[in-house]
């Protein structure tokens, strides 16, 4: 819908006097988009010729010589014909912003830069079409357009994406539900990755660098770097020891210019010694590896290269990264499926498939109500039987136009009153209710009834208001004006959600409303300024929304991965586990995992090996230490098991975890050191083993609570 929304932003901004023009648009033949481009100014394409036959390309030198005030440029990926000015489009663009013109574009996630080998590894397509990530960091703007993967699936099918011949192909391949929801995750953690930079919340930058060989497995090691390095703020270092060949040199230094990383190359025989000598002159604070495999009866008695790198740099994290494709041990099988997702399937059989999806929006006025409706008479307009519940007062009768309100016009419905006991009666196939957060006509909330209406078979279209959960208000009372009584719901609410989708819209587009008169009243407007709507609460609210629709779309996908048995965890989020002894000072380990997750979007645990027996105060650190990680919304697991080493790993694999983290050993190298022997088997995941360092008290929040709450 990226092109539908850039074309109805158009139109309105023209109905607003200003002078648009479309530069290059492309509408694949889609009817609904189609019937936007009426009454839009459309700048001729220019033709060129190529290999026998005439490509069609956004005419740069007729746009800048239209000068627009507003050009729309589809497609900002897109590699341009061979003989062109610029070779890639958002050339083109920064040409056309040099030039004083302001640009609405349109890109998918997965021609970012930076993500290309995950989303290389989660769809098996390879992205030629790309773009840096420094282009993104330089836009005023980015509004995510979000749907479910349900909903897109359903889009799919109904032929409004491709023709019929191809929509079979495309449900089996790249539209398959865990694609769809792994991609949707990586676009909303980058999202909101952009808006916390922006807002400078994040702690002091910290520099990384990258040591690779040349070896096929140095691209993907040198992504997993510069996206850590982006989500620190910090600057990437890429270094190669030892000899490569030319090409390959020449192919490292293009993607490294491309991920706006600095290249050097270090002569030498002695790896470990250049790397160590690199990270110290760079002064960095990450250290990328791959890990490395040693063959041999002997090999564990010998030090490896991260062993060396562990024992010379004391101050730096050192991150071990496993090689892709490799394959967990045949005997370890993932997870079962959850109890309540098989008793929900058991009650679900037999009858009128039914869900719940709900739109949620960050602030009043976020268009949260028009999505529903609009889906309302989408499903309307296919044949389904749709019955309005509930709809906010405020919406007028045009806008409810097509739609039957239950008990008609004058009834309680269309006063924001929901009646469940009505609405069970008429038994409609799809239910809107406005509001979920509010009463129905007998006191109880309206959330309170998902159960029951989608039990008789009842789907429903809800909206949803970030600040009327639980968890959200408590973290921005004291910021913000009275919201409506009774009207804060349990997070426990999204369990029940199957589809959750965001209604995006930048605060700038907000505060442009709100001067408009268009959300509420002026003397309300001049209240709102003053809490829920200054620049910067707006700002934390729309990247808390991004986070826990993905925190919901990750809960989703892991119950995906489960019921398809895929063992191979995507790195969509991360799973980090930390291992700590049941021995005192281990508060800084936990302290800096907590930091760890938050910084890069992760879901955290903290894992202890216990012995058969625990002396009273062993029993006493790990109780202080379980509470402390709760505080810190992580999880704490203990294990029993003589073999530290040996039960963290099986552990780990089990549990499809993607990452573990381990405090800096306190002795120098020794072959059964358990860091060591961790390295060495766990060749599947990722090993991170931190610096050593005083821990520093954290900060408390004054207006941003934890990323992963």
């Amino acid at each position: 819908g990226k092109t539908f929304s850039m074309l109805r932003e158009a139109r309105e901004r023209k109905q607003r006097g200003e002078d648009v023009a479309i530069a290059y648009v492309e509408t694949y033949g889609r009817a609904r988009t189609e019937e936007l481009l009426a009454g839009l100014e459309l700048i001729p394409r220019k033709r060129v010729p190529y290999r026998g036959t005439v490509l069609e390309e956004m005419d740069l030198d007729a746009v800048l010589k239209r000068r627009p005030k507003i050009a729309l440029v589809d497609e900002l990926a897109h590699t341009n014909a061979p003989g062109s000015t610029n070779e890639k489009r958002w050339q083109d663009v920064e040409r056309l912003r040099d030039g004083g013109i302001d640009v609405i574009s349109t890109l998918n996630v997965q021609h970012v830069e930076s993500v290309n080998d995950v989303v290389e590894k989660i769809t098996g397509i390879v992205q030629r079409e790309t773009l840096p990530d420094r282009v993104l960091d330089l836009a005023d703007e980015i509004q995510f357009i979000d749907i479910s993967p349900e909903a897109l699936r359903k889009r799919m099918r109904h032929g409004n994406i491709y023709g019929p011949d191809k929509v079979e192909t495309a449900l089996a391949n790249f539209f398959r539900p865990g694609n769809l929801a792994a991609l949707r995750e990586i676009a909303l953690r980058l999202v909101a990755q952009s808006m916390a930079t922006s807002r400078a919340v994040l702690a002091p930058a910290e520099d990384v660098l990258v040591a690779i060989s040349g070896s096929a497995k140095s691209e993907p090691l040198i992504r997993r770097a510069t996206r850590l390095a982006r989500r620190l703020g910090g600057l990437c270092m890429v270094v190669i020891v030892g000899s490569a060949g030319a090409v390959k040199m020449e192919g490292y230094q293009r993607l490294a210019a491309q991920l706006g990383c600095s290249f050097v190359s270090l002569g030498g025989s002695d790896i470990a010694k250049g790397i160590i000598e690199a990270a110290q002159l760079a002064n960095v604070r990450h250290l990328f590896i791959g890990e490395s495999r040693q063959a041999g009866l002997w090999s564990r008695w010998r030090k490896t290269l991260a062993d060396q790198l562990v024992d010379s740099l004391p101050d730096i994290d050192l991150h071990v990264i496993a090689p892709e494709h490799v394959t967990p041990p045949s005997d370890v099988g993932p997870e079962r499926r959850l109890p309540e997702e098989l008793l929900r399937a058991e009650q679900r059989a037999g009858r009128r498939s039914a869900d719940v999806r709900v739109y949620l929006g960050y602030a009043d006025g976020s268009g949260t109500t028009t999505a529903m409706l609009d889906e309302a008479r989408r499903r309307r307009s296919r044949g389904a039987d749709v019955v309005v519940g509930a709809i906010n007062a405020r919406v007028p009768a045009s806008g409810l136009a097509t739609l039957e309100v239950l008990g008609g016009p004058d009834a309680p419905a269309a006063h924001d009153r929901l009646n469940v006991e009505a609405l069970l009666s008429r038994n409609p196939e799809v239910a809107v209710i406005d509001e979920l957060n509010g009463l129905d006509t007998q006191g109880r909330v309206r959330a309170e009834s998902l159960a029951r209406l989608v039990d008789a078979g009842i789907t429903v279209l809800g909206t949803l208001h970030l600040l009327d959960l639980a968890s959200v208000r408590g973290s921005y009372a004291p910021l913000l004006k009275e919201r409506a009584p009774g009207s804060v719901l349990s997070d426990d609410v999204l369990t029940r959600i199957d589809e959750l989708e965001i209604v995006d819209v930048t605060p700038a587009v907000l505060l442009e409303r709100l001067r408009r008169g268009e959300i509420m009243t002026p003397a309300d407007a001049a209240r709102a300024l003053q809490a829920e709507f200054r620049p910067q609460i707006l700002s934390a609210l729309r990247e808390m929304a991004f986070r826990l629709i993905a925190e919901h779309t990750d809960r989703r996908l892991v119950a995906y991965m489960r019921e398809r048995k895929i063992e191979e965890p995507w790195e969509a989020r991360p799973r980090l586990v930390a291992c700590i002894p049941p021995r005192p000072g281990m508060e800084p380990i936990i302290q800096r995992m907590a930091s760890f997750a938050s910084r890069t979007s992760g879901q955290f645990t903290v894992v202890s090996v216990r012995p058969p027996r625990l002396s009273e105060p062993q029993r006493r650190w790990l109780g202080e230490y379980a509470a402390l990680v709760h505080r810190d919304q992580g999880e704490f697991v203990s294990l029993y098991g003589r073999n530290v080493a040996a039960t963290l790993a099986g552990y780990l694999r089990k549990t499809l975890n993607t990452e573990v983290v381990l405090g800096r050993p306190h002795h120098r190298w020794r072959p059964w050191r358990t860091t060591s022997t961790l390295v060495r088997l766990l060749e599947d995941i990722d090993v991170h083993i931190l610096r050593r360092e005083q821990p520093v008290p954290p900060a408390k929040a004054a207006m941003t609570p934890t990323s992963g709450s």
